[in-house]
């Protein structure tokens, strides 16, 4: 609006101008910019920024000061517009100060006084440029520094703290530890499992440190010949002497041969270990009185001190404290070696025996039979041996002429060492014969027996066990009858010359084996090989009694030694019998012993038939009768009826009548006598009466008994058997106790092997406490119950729990022969082998390295670690059968390996033989050759003597033919971006010269063109990545490298026939040449030229259109149109001149040239991305890719051919030519791209196509897989898809197999043998092969704002970048809207008189700001996060808003929450620790989850901060002057005005009074009548008027309260009182009501009242003249008040707030009050520094006193 002191009229129609009525500040006019009042006769109005002046009698309008115009129009004049900008320096920027002012101020990074200007270096201030003192401080320019933290520190520069984290120090752990989030809530090292230390020193136990020690590779050999590594590994605070291997070799040859005997080198070791932990300062602080103890026991090492410097038994220490888990190890210079008499270690057996003189017979006995190598190859051995005398007698008792080899081994126990103690009563074990015999322990009487064989002699020690000596021969019991049932099965088909695999708990059967054919795939190819398969045994041992014994123990039955049941009965034997004998038909009794009742005879078949008498019954009876009293007869059936003896006979007897007829007294059964006389027969008199010795014999009746076995016994009585408890609820005994009888009704439990307990509890001993139970030391051991234990391999180990293996790098050095190869890593410094891999390593022999001549030349050169690479290859763990089916391999190295076999041995180079092969570790697998392996192309880097690299990266290129990339480089500007010392190291990707050459034309052309720079600067951009320094091993990765063109750059593995080498970007480009080393990074050959997706195979060209000039002269012709360029020709043509006709000229030739957007053959689309199958082989060269810039990129394949890429060939076809398989209905083809196209047949079918049937089906035994097919020669053969021995046949796990043929960005599944391929998110394809998306390409944009531009940054991936002037992130942009200073409008609403300052405007973060938790660093959620805020009365920063204080320069690392929901941090200036690199907003993205932890960016407007000018008070908005500002701006004054300014001007003391009130250094109160109580035509003098101004204070409102009294400038008083209605209180200064007070002026306070006050009267003194000058002053001074009072009204008016300041512009000019003398009169706002006029001759403002003392009073002086 041109409107400007008025309201505009802002109407769709208006012309700008103002509403009629709306101007003010005393303007007028249709803009409001013309004085109301009109100036000169003319009348002229005056611009509102003008005054009216006359001059030689014409009245014309002049602008102001600061103004320039007619006067009619006044502009504001801009000093800062010219040249030379207000006279600033160039580095200064001119501001504007007001009205035609204007300051010079240095711009920002310089110093000085705007006119010159220096600039400042931030770093040489004593801030250093504001950075901590762990960083360094960069100089980017003037003014502007970076902080960068140092190494090892973090942070922002501001703050640095130290780098804890692991994750951001690369090669900061351990080979041993690994990175790991701790409790602790940071990333640490963590040394893994099995290992003490920090995580950046990490130790095993004695025996692993051992391994790592180059120096103690020959006594770690000692170690593992005498088996001691479990001892060094479970024993505690040791301390290892290593003697060096020079040591080892000035060692005597004699002593050497003595000590390192298998006996021996035991006792050597230990007297090498001290029972302790003692450092070299612990060694220090002993005495040479000191004696060390060795774990050889009674020996001791001496220690010396000569100079300070240790030495035990003569050697020094050369490397002392490498550190161990379970003490320490210190590298000596001599072999310590002990007296060989005071070795302490104990004898062998034969050497225990031949010490043993007694036991000599018994030791010839083992000799004979070579049983002392069989018992000490045993861990532990028990041995019982016969004395002398005993096995003599043996031999005489059993008529023998020697004990068999069957007899010794039944006196022998393996693996268990039984002291004495250990040999608990009842308690078995079994012998060195098996199971079936076992050895019986019993105490009797104290006597301590085996079996029935006392122990005289017991706890005989040898090294391994212990003898006990017996005093008669073991005889072997033969009551056990186990039974052995054994099985043949098949082992595993395997390579036919290696160890034979059986199943586990089997055993080979003798070196048998037949032909298998074991199928295997290798990177997705089928392939067979003849195998070995052994035959392996399977022994399942069933546990059996012989015949006639039972129970648990094979006890006897009852009967006779070699009668069981004495043969009348079956005994119920067995295992499980109970030992009972069921007798035959007559028979009865415990044992059979007996006849039942009446029955008698050998076979107790004869009846008895007595009737009246006793039967001579049983076995030995005849069946005869006695009878009883009473009774005759054969059968006692004839009763006694008549007593033909005549009482003769006894009472107790028969008469009985003999054949002759006479008649005899025979006594009766149950009595004896001469039948006179008889007795009770007893029964149990003779032979316990025929009962068994452990029954009692009770009399019954006469002649008879009844036989009771005795307690503790059962049985007939006749034949009693001890009572075994252990038949009935196996005698109280725990289930896992054997219990075992020990006497009549007794029995000992006694728990079993592997068990403790006292029998009636026994719980099984966890063998994993011992030893870990025969696992591994990196497996875990698990007690199982019945089980033993089962051996699971450690986390990060692999193995069958046995044998456990970690990674690469830790079991190189475990194996001597290939520790050299380690210990060759670990001088070089060479950590590779410790990634993950998978790695395959050709580790030479140790011995290799002594034969290689060139070792120390390579040494020399530093050629090793190039070496030592060749001997690996990256990314395949290639088996030995799998190195067979690949001749040609790359090495991690870079040089190609030719691998060959020749008799079914691998060679290497033809050269080194795979010696022992497939140690599988965690990470690969190792394979031992014989010989080094000598590359041919090793790369010689210079080195200073620091090992500094001395070449940089243009040399490296030149020597290396890489010049036409480096000249690229170097053109394009980017080499100093490359070797920025913030951004190195760096790894850079070099196309070769040839591969530069090779591009096309029409694309060298594109990118070469110097119009296209940039584009190809981006392009080379692509072949660098910034902030690292990446080996090869570490190149292939999941995730991609960022380069510093800001894509992604990926590298994968080759597979294939290119196993080893490593492709970039879809296997696009080959690295040719590796790790080429310059002093700021690493470089890799490649054979293409890099195109990044985001850029694509441009080749634009370039059409052109001719155009002319304009006609002009052929002088000076008119230049080509700014679109265009000259050809340099001109063409005649005819132009007009004003007055003439037609003029011959000339025009200039031009040319229009556009450039046409296009293609490379071998890309297509938008962006030109690559045709599926890479730009080089678009569609594999099997179809057409529909290519050029309109195109689809769609592969039309060839006939057979199909796939995204024509990767696939049709079903039924195979080969790389896809050519048909031929195979019948009866045959599956093994097709494919990999396929060989043979036909797999059916069982019963034949043939190359399978289309001859056999006449008989072949069968296979045992039976082939269900997956597997019967051969001929019964050989199974797995089908397709399955691989194995054909009785097992697994399914490939193709996924695991070169990706299972999918592409590499592609997701593999697998079900049953299909094999699925899907594209990764950002890819399509049919996933064989897939292609990447650009989003941007999609017709919208990518989505992006229509402001917006879309960039592809990966696959899948883009990135919106709002388009310059506009700000967003990229989805909403919005046009850019720079903060304005409101000062400039209005002046920000402050008072005129007040500075006006835009704080928002000024802050350097346009209002936003950041918060973070006082708990620390990222510990707000969203929500906490707006509550944070609103804390601080702010709300959550927008994107936008952030992105303004972005562009203000506002940097701070450290992310939080926007208003969005998304997270972002803002980035000034690039910074590897912050943002990497990127400069701008560093977007995190919308974060789904609100409950994260971050911190947050808060945003407030700031408000204008309003400080009034010097000399004003207020605040800001409202701002007064000093005492006569404030007065003259207040319409209601005016009249007291008028008297002050008319006394001013009357005399000097007037003057003075004047000064007074400007005078900003003395403070006063001011009572002031109102103009309502000072009329027109009242008077004041100058005493009433100083009555009104008190002297030197300042008094407020409150502080004049009733009876203050005041002092005047007169020196006279004013008294306040007050008075109190009902609604208020009054106060009176003198009588007059104080009616508005507290208006505040910059140098005191007035208070109006209603009245004027009257001073007290003074002295009389004569008056002067001067009446008439007096009225003549009043007069105008009048006349000015009026003019004033009006002026003020207007601005009372305007304003809001009452109190404001004078403003200069419009300040009454007092000078021109008396026109007569103008000159004379002074200023009132500025002093005047003329002189004083000469006083009038009458003033009435003067009392007479004053005009008598005017040259004395001081008031004249105020």
């Amino acid at each position: 609006c041109l409107c400007v002191h008025g309201t505009c009229d802002n109407g769709i129609d208006s012309d700008g101008a103002c509403l009629a009525g709306t101007c003010r500040d005393r303007s007028t006019g249709r803009l409001c910019d013309k004085q109301t009042s009109a100036c000169g006769p003319y009348v002229q109005f005056c611009h509102i920024h003008a005054t009216c002046e006359y001059s030689n009698g014409t009245a014309s309008c002049v602008c102001k000061a600061g103004y320039e115009g007619d006067g009619i129009l006044c502009s504001e004049m801009d000093p800062c517009v010219g040249l030379i900008p207000g006279g600033c320096n160039r580095n200064a920027e001119c501001i504007r100060a007001g009205v035609g002012t204007h300051s010079c101020v240095c711009q920002q990074g310089w110093t000085g006084n705007g006119r010159d200007c220096v600039e400042i270096n931030n770093c040489l201030l004593p801030s250093a440029g504001g950075c901590h003192d762990n960083a360094t401080c960069l100089y980017v320019g003037p003014g502007q520094n970076e902080c960068e933290c140092k190494k090892g520190f973090r942070g922002n520069g501001i703050d640095c703290e130290p780098i804890t984290s692991c994750l951001e120090q690369t090669g900061k752990c351990h080979p041993l530890a690994t990175c790991q989030f701790t409790s602790s809530g940071v990333w640490n090292c963590v040394c893994q499992e099995g290992y003490d230390g920090d995580g950046l020193l990490c130790y095993g136990n004695a025996a692993v440190e051992l391994s790592f020690l180059s120096e103690a590779a020959i006594f770690n050999q000692w170690i593992n010949n005498a088996s001691l590594q479990p001892m060094l590994s479970a024993a505690s605070n040791l301390t290892i002497l290593v003697p060096s291997q020079q040591a080892i070799a000035d060692l005597d040859q004699e002593e050497k041969t003595f000590w390192l005997s298998q006996s021996n080198i035991p006792a050597l070791i230990k007297y090498h270990t001290l029972l302790g932990t003692y450092g070299v300062a612990d060694l220090q602080t002993l005495s040479s009185s000191d004696m060390l103890a060795t774990s050889l026991q009674g020996n001791f090492l001496h220690l010396a001190k000569v100079d300070g410097n240790i030495t035990i038994e003569g050697a020094s220490i050369i490397d002392g404290d490498n550190a161990a888990t379970n003490g320490v190890i210190h590298i000596i210079d001599k072999v310590l070696v002990p007296q060989r008499g005071l070795t302490g270690s104990l004898p062998n057996l034969l050497t225990r025996l031949e010490q043993m003189p007694n036991y000599s017979i018994f030791r010839g006995y083992v000799i004979q039979y070579n049983l002392a190598n069989a018992i000490e190859a045993a861990d532990a051995y028990t041995v019982f041996a016969p004395s002398n005398d005993a096995i003599e007698n043996y031999i005489r008792e059993k008529k023998v002429t020697s004990l068999e080899e069957d007899i010794l081994q039944y006196h022998v126990v393996l693996e268990e060492k039984l002291l004495k103690n250990d040999l608990h009563n009842g308690m078995h074990r079994e012998t060195m014969l098996g199971f079936s015999y076992l050895l019986g322990f019993f105490l009797r009487n104290d006597q301590l027996y085996v079996n029935e064989a006392p122990i005289n002699y017991t706890n005989v020690a040898t090294d391994k066990g212990v003898i006990h000596g017996l005093g008669k021969v073991l005889e072997i019991l033969k009551n056990r009858c186990d039974s052995n049932d054994t099985t043949i099965v098949r082992g595993k088909c395997g390579k036919c010359p290696q160890t034979p695999i059986c199943p586990f708990g089997t055993k080979p059967l003798s070196n048998e084996t037949k032909k298998c054919i074991y199928t295997l795939y290798f990177m997705g190819k089928r392939s067979l090989f003849i195998g070995c398969q052994p035959k392996c045994v399977k022994t399942v041992i069933t546990r059996e009694c012989c015949a006639g014994f039972f129970g648990p123990q094979c006890q006897p039955c009852p009967g006779k030694a070699q009668a069981v049941c004495f043969g009348n009965g079956i005994c119920l034997d067995g295992a499980n019998g109970t030992g009972v004998c069921e007798c035959e038909k007559g028979f009865s009794g415990t044992a059979c012993e007996t006849c039942t009742e009446d029955k008698y005879g050998i076979h107790c078949d004869q009846a008895c038939s007595c009737v009246h008498g006793r039967c001579n019954q049983g076995l030995s009876g005849d069946g005869s009768c006695e009878c009883d009293v009473g009774w005759r007869g054969v059968k006692c059936d004839t009763e006694i009826t008549k007593d033909d003896c005549n009482g003769t006979c006894h009472t107790s007897a028969n008469c009985l009548l003999n054949p002759n007829g006479t008649a005899s007294c025979k006594c009766a059964a149950g009595f004896q006598g001469n039948g006179t006389v008889c007795t009770v027969i007893n029964a149990c008199e003779i032979s316990n009466g025929g009962c068994s010795a452990k029954a009692y014999c009770k009399i019954t009746t006469p002649g008879s008994r009844v036989c009771a076995c005795k307690e503790g016994y059962t049985g007939d009585g006749i034949v009693c058997l001890e009572i075994d408890p252990c038949l009935e609820n196996h005698g109280g005994c725990d289930k896992n106790a054997e219990c075992t009888q020990t006497g009549p009704n007794q029995a000992v439990c006694n728990c079993l092997p592997a068990y403790t307990g006292d029998g009636k509890v026994c719980t099984r001993i966890d063998v994993c406490l011992t030893k870990n139970g025969g696992c591994s030391e990196f497996a875990v051991c698990n007690h199982t119950g019945q089980e033993e234990r089962t051996c699971t391999c450690k986390p990060k180990y692999i193995g069958d729990g046995f044998t456990c293996r970690g990674n690469i790098y830790q079991e190189l050095p475990r194996n001597p022969k290939t520790s050299q190869y380690f210990f060759q890593l670990q001088e070089h410094s060479m950590k590779e082998l410790v990634g993950p891999g998978p790695f395959t390593v050709f580790a030479p022999l140790s011995a290799a390295f002594d034969e290689e001549a060139q070792i120390k030349d390579w040494a020399k050169q530093g050629l090793m670690p190039q070496v030592l690479r060749y001997h690996v290859i990256a990314c395949h763990q290639l088996l030995l059968e799998n190195l067979k089916l690949a001749p040609n391999v790359t090495s991690l190295q870079g040089e190609p390996i030719v691998i060959s076999v020749s008799q079914d041995t691998v060679y290497i180079n033809n050269k080194a033989k795979i010696i022992s092969s497939d140690i599988i570790s965690t990470n690969g697998v190792i394979h031992i050759i014989d010989k080094l392996l000598s590359p041919q192309n090793l790369l010689i880097t210079p080195k200073d003597a620091s090992g500094r690299i001395l070449q940089n990266l243009t040399t490296v290129a030149v020597n290396h033919g890489y010049i036409k990339f480096s000249n690229l480089i170097q053109d394009s500007g980017l080499m100093s971006v490359i070797s920025d010392p913030i951004h190195t190291p760096v790894t850079v990707f070099w196309p070769t010269d040839q591969a530069l050459q090779a591009l096309p034309p029409d694309q060298q052309d594109f990118l070469f063109n110097r119009d296209n720079k940039d584009k190809l600067k981006e392009y080379l951009k692509f072949h660098v990545i910034r902030d690292a320094k990446v080996l090869a091993v570490d190149l292939p990765r999941s995730v991609a490298w960022k380069t510093l063109q800001g894509s992604e750059l990926s590298v994968k593995c080759g597979a294939g026939s290119d196993i080893g080498e490593l492709f970039l970007n879809g296997q696009t480009c080959r690295i040719v040449e590796r790790e080429l080393l310059f002093d700021l990074g690493i470089a890799y050959g490649i054979d293409c030229l890099l195109i990044d997706p985001t850029l694509g195979g441009r080749c634009d060209t370039f059409t052109t259109f001719s155009v002319s000039g304009d006609c002009g002269s052929c002088v000076s012709t008119p230049s080509c149109p700014r679109w265009s360029k000259p050809k340099g020709v001109k063409q005649t043509c005819l132009y007009n001149l004003p007055f003439r006709r037609s003029v011959q000229g000339c025009r200039q030739q031009c040319v229009l040239v556009i450039q046409l957007p296009r293609c490379c053959k071998g890309y297509f689309g938008r962006d030109c991305q690559a045709c599926p199958g890479g730009p080089d082989t678009p569609c594999n060269n099997r179809g057409v890719c529909l290519d050029q810039y309109s195109s689809t990129g769609e592969c039309k394949c060839n006939i057979g051919f199909n796939g995204t890429a024509c990767e696939l060939c049709w079903p039924g076809r195979f080969g790389p030519d896809c050519q048909p398989c031929g195979c019948s209905d009866h045959g599956q083809c093994d097709d494919g791209i990999t396929g060989s196209g043979q036909c797999l047949c059916e069982t019963g079918w034949t043939g190359r196509f399978c289309d001859i049937q056999a006449v008989l089906p072949p069968e296979c035994t045992p039976p082939c897989s269900a997956h597997a097919t019967c051969k001929e020669n019964n050989t199974c053969e797995c089908n397709l898809n399955y691989e194995g021995d054909g009785i097992t046949c697994t399914v490939v796990d193709f996924c695991k197999q070169d990706n299972g043929g999918c592409a590499k960005v592609a997701k593999c599944s697998q079900k049953g043998t299909e094999v699925s391929c899907s594209c990764q998110k950002g890819y399509k394809g049919d996933g064989r092969s897939c292609t990447e998306i650009d989003p941007c390409a999609n017709g919208l944009n990518g989505g992006c704002h229509e402001h917006a531009t879309c960039k592809m940054t990966g696959p899948g991936k883009h990135k919106c970048e709002c388009k310059s002037h506009y700000v967003g992130d990229g989805l909403d942009c919005e046009p850019e809207q720079l903060p304005i200073d409101r000062c400039l409008q209005d002046n920000g609403q402050c008072h005129a008189d007040a500075i006006c300052a835009d704080l928002h405007f000024q802050d350097t973060t346009v209002g936003v700001f950041h918060l973070r938790s006082p708990l620390g660093q990222y510990k707000l959620t969203f929500d906490k996060a707006r509550e944070a805020c609103a804390n601080e009365a702010a709300a959550m920063a927008t994107y936008n808003q952030l992105s303004y204080a972005q562009k203000a320069k506002y940097h701070l690392c450290s992310a939080g929450w926007l208003e969005s929901g998304r997270v972002a941090y803002p980035t000034a200036y690039t910074s590897k620790n912050c943002g990497s690199g990127v400069v701008g907003i560093v977007d995190y993205g919308p974060r789904p989850n609100k409950s994260e932890m971050w911190d947050v960016f808060c945003y407030r407007i700031k408000d204008v901060n309003c400080t009034c000018k010097v000399g004003y008070v207020g605040d800001g908005f409202s701002c007064s002057g000093n005492l006569l500002q404030v007065l003259m701006s207040f319409p209601s004054l005016t009249n007291f005005l008028m008297e002050v300014l008319a006394y001013s001007n009357s005399s000097a003391r007037g003057r003075a009074f004047l000064k007074h009130l400007t005078d900003l250094s003395i403070h006063s109160t001011l009572f002031v009548p109102q103009n309502s109580g000072l009329g027109n035509n009242e008077t004041l003098s100058g005493r009433d008027i100083e009555h009104h101004l008190t002297n030197v204070s300042t008094f407020f409102y409150n502080d004049l309260v009733n009876g203050t009294i005041l002092h005047t400038r007169l020196g006279s008083q004013l008294l306040i009182t007050s008075s109190q209605d009902q609604l208020k209180e009054t106060r009176f200064v003198d009588g007059r009501a104080i009616l508005q007070w507290d208006i505040f002026a910059s140098n005191g306070i007035i208070h109006i009242i209603s009245r004027p006050l009257k001073a007290p009267p003074g002295p009389v003194a004569s008056r002067r003249t001067g009446l008439g000058t007096g009225i003549f002053f009043a007069i105008v001074l009048i006349t000015g008040a009026i003019a004033l009072a009006a002026y003020s009204y207007f601005r009372l008016n305007r304003r809001t707030i009452g109190f404001q300041h004078f403003e200069s512009e419009e300040d009454i000019d007092v000078s021109a009050l008396g026109k007569q003398q103008p000159e004379n009169i002074s200023n009132p706002m500025y002093e005047s520094t003329t002189s004083a006029p000469p006083e009038p001759s009458y003033d009435r403002f003067v009392d007479s006193d004053e005009q008598q003392l005017e040259s004395g009073d001081p008031l004249g002086a105020l």
